[in-house]
């Protein structure tokens, strides 16, 4: 069983289910209200971890209640929290996330005092040793660069998930110098099409995805999400897959129940990379089938789905 590493975002959401989303100055009504665990970084360890992997994640919290109640449900979804560092008087990143028919959602982040700083002398010197694939986001970006560069030395895989823009990432302390070198580190990186535009300026993202593996040359190159018209690898040679024909409840944590399943797909079970990009679609329309950030599907659950929605 592959160890797996996963550092960066952990959250509480706050989901707020609408009838549709307001516009300025406008109103809607809330047909359900619930905090659910969430955070990109631990959303993609509770996919991988129900697909088979031993799962490890690290990060910040607080030690209020919204703290306790995240370390409690990961332990709970069958992640180890070991390395999960609490804040005294700190403030756990939470956020509200306003869902309405047709998986629209937006998200709304309080990042408090304790998910971006994270320093490397609170974690073990030896911490990558046990470990064998590194994931991050690069929320507490000194703790994510002094891990991938010992993952690096070890020849171990880093994937660098950029889930937020860079303009994004330096008002929460990532600077664009960071990214840069985690880009210059990693062995896959992942974005959206608003990240490869403010990486490129190239609003066609898969020219944009050419430029970032160009100036970066990634190992086993770059992944551009592309919602509705599916995923596209590109390593020198381009690989597609489109996005599964559903009627989707909610989106919310689609992109990490992605990289969960591409994680599982490819480094551990050595699927190509078409087929890595196949199944990660599939891992990110079960999640889109059922409200909640986070998707608990096993690869009995998936594979079903994939064989039952063929073309």
């Amino acid at each position: 069983m592959k160890r797996l590493l996963s550092l960066g975002a952990v959250a509480m959401d706050i989901v707020i289910d609408s009838h549709e989303l307001p516009k300025d100055d406008g109103f809607a009504l809330i047909n359900r209200e619930e905090m659910l665990p969430g955070g990109s970084a631990s959303n993609v360890s509770v996919s991988a971890a129900h697909l088979g992997l031993e799962v490890y994640q690290t990060g910040k919290i607080g030690d209020d209640s919204i703290g306790e109640e995240f370390r409690r449900t990961l332990t709970a979804d069958g992640v180890d929290d070991r390395y999960v560092v609490t804040k005294k008087q700190g403030t756990t990143l939470h956020t509200y996330i306003l869902t309405a028919p047709g998986g629209r959602h937006c998200i709304f982040a309080n990042k408090g005092d304790s998910v971006c700083t994270l320093a490397p002398e609170e974690l073990p010197e030896n911490l990558m040793d046990s470990m064998d694939i590194f994931y991050n986001d690069m929320f507490s970006p000194k703790a994510a660069l002094w891990l991938a560069k010992r993952a690096a030395a070890q020849g171990k895989p880093i994937v660098y998930n950029m889930q937020c823009v860079p303009s994004f990432m330096e008002l929460c302390g990532t600077s664009r110098e960071e990214i840069d070198e985690m880009l210059g580190t990693c062995t896959l990186f992942v974005s959206g099409r608003d990240g490869y535009y403010e990486l490129t300026g190239e609003t066609d993202y898969r020219k944009a995805m050419r430029i970032v593996q160009e100036r970066y040359q990634v190992k086993e190159g770059v992944i551009c999400t592309a919602g509705g018209e599916g995923a596209f690898w590109y390593d020198g040679q381009e690989y597609a897959a489109p996005a599964c024909k559903i009627e989707p409840v909610d989106t919310t944590g689609a992109g990490d129940c992605f990289l969960g399943g591409l994680i599982y797909a490819y480094f551990t079970e050595g699927q190509s990379k078409p087929e890595a990009l196949e199944f990660a679609n599939a891992s990110a329309a079960v999640k889109c089938l059922q409200a909640g950030p986070r998707s608990r599907a096993d690869v009995k659950k998936i594979q079903e789905f994939k064989d039952t929605h063929k073309e």
